[in-house]
């Protein structure tokens, strides 16, 4: 149904006007997939390296004479209506057009994100949330907004949380119970100390590639040293409902086959205490370095359950993989295709005025901040993927009953005292960036939850 909308919106010279901001490489990837289709176009970009946003588009073919600088509101509506692209540094003009139907927010950066996700909601603008590190720190207020608004708040589709929520809410509406859901991961024994420095080697990138896709060393870093799949999983988790079962996650090492039988109840030989949890699947074997025959790798799986033998017969009889004493059934996609499905999310919110996926309003997990390495007192902590901390999905009453420093914050933080490789870092052993427009965001959604609970 959507490409009929979006052809009748092609015929009548009304496409969807996408204003994105960020453009690594999910961004310029949206832009190319974006000019493919019909009915919705990528009318205008903003990046801080104004570069980086004329190669966007220029990679996608639209003439360098059709590009134009833009400084304000009056020049992006100006050259929107010429037919021109506008490219801006200033991601803050995109929500106040009112030619621009929805905003992409992907940058990855969690405060640059806030910054740009309250413009946007707050201009009663449809936004995509690609940028997650945001959305696991600041996404039930951020959502909140967005209903206040009358707009659509949503993680994207293609990438991993919106993909696998794809699955639980099919799987929901027929009925099922989810014993489990999340991502295949590629975790090597060596990779949670990994930096952005050695992000090339590990990724097999040239010079040239990183270049022609704006690859953030950082971000990549974060795919690499865990810390990526615990906040995507911690979105899931908060779209869901569904809790870790344990710190990090159990993450065994596994082929498609086992994944229903590890991921059943212990007394059914499987690893969870609970049904209902989010989890991963790594596709490298126990000794950390030799990769699994047949394994998820970057896919995303659910597991079910059903109770009425007719329905465990069909399932067996389709030959899904089966756990939990024949009750629990495995369902995966072995791929997600993060930029090239976006556009769903983004015809979604506009045609239909409904989310992907979005937090319900008690957030169920949160993303801690852990020391990568020993670290010494006055230090000033990077966030994500960069050289000192990681990220570990946690149970949200955990966090708060421990004081625990969501990894959102801890970009700019400045150590109070030395902490051992591991430590997980609580709020009194840190000096807060007390300019940070996430921390003021993220103290007035816990002071929300607070006054509820």
């Amino acid at each position: 149904m959507f490409s009929a909308l979006l052809a009748k919106r092609a015929s009548e010279n009304n496409p969807i006007r996408v204003g994105i901001i960020g453009t690594g490489k999910f961004g310029a990837g949206l832009v190319a997939q974006l000019s493919q289709m019909e009915g919705v176009e990528a009318c205008a970009i903003a990046d801080i390296n104004l570069d980086h946003a004329k190669h966007a588009y220029t990679a996608s073919r639209v003439p360098a004479d059709a590009i134009k600088v833009v400084h304000n509101v009056e020049g992006l509506n100006g050259a929107i209506h010429s037919g021109k692209r506008a490219v801006t540094e200033d991601g803050l003009l995109l929500p106040q057009s009112d030619l621009v139907d929805v905003v992409v927010e992907a940058t990855g950066v969690p405060e640059v994100g806030a910054h740009m996700a309250y413009h946007t909601l707050t201009h009663n603008k449809h936004l995509v949330m690609v940028n997650v590190e945001a959305d696991v720190t600041i996404g039930p207020y951020l959502s909140r907004l967005a209903d206040t608004a009358g707009v659509v708040y949503t993680l994207v589709d293609g990438d991993q949380p919106g993909v696998t929520m794809n699955i639980v809410d099919w799987a929901k509406a027929l009925g099922f119970e989810i014993v489990a859901a999340g991502r295949g991961t590629v975790f090597y024994g060596d990779d949670r100390e990994g930096t952005p420095d050695t992000v090339p080697e590990r990724f097999g990138f040239s010079q040239e590639m990183i270049k022609r896709r704006t690859i953030n060393l950082k971000m990549f870093n974060s795919f690499r040293d865990g810390t990526k799949a615990q906040v995507e999983m911690t979105a899931l988790a908060n779209m869901t409902g569904l809790p870790p079962d344990v710190r990090g996650m159990h993450e065994p090492s596994l082929n498609l086959s086992q994944i229903p039988q590890a991921f059943s109840l212990r007394e059914e030989g499987g690893l969870l205490s609970q049904h209902g949890v989010v989890e991963l699947a790594n596709s490298v074997a126990e000794d950390g370095i030799t990769p699994l025959d047949s394994p998820l790798r970057m896919g995303v799986f659910v597991v079910i359950r059903t109770d009425h033998p007719f329905t465990q017969e069909d399932l067996a009889g389709y030959h899904l993989y089966p756990g939990g004493n024949g009750k629990n059934f495995l369902l995966y996609r072995p791929y997600h295709l993060v930029a090239v499905a976006a556009p769903i999310s983004i015809i979604k919110a506009v045609l239909y005025g409904q989310p992907t996926g979005a937090p319900l309003t008690t957030p169920t997990a949160e993303v801690i901040t852990v020391a990568k390495r020993d670290l010494k007192q006055g230090e000033i902590l990077d966030g994500g993927g960069g050289y000192t901390v990681n990220g570990l999905i946690e149970k949200t009453e955990t966090a708060r009953t421990e004081s625990l420093l969501p990894l959102g914050l801890a970009p700019g933080a400045k150590l109070k005292t030395d902490l051992a490789k591991g430590t997980a870092i609580t709020y009194d052993m840190v000096a807060l960036d007390e300019d940070s427009f996430i921390l003021k965001l993220r103290r007035l959604q816990d002071a929300t939850l607070n006054t509820e609970t």
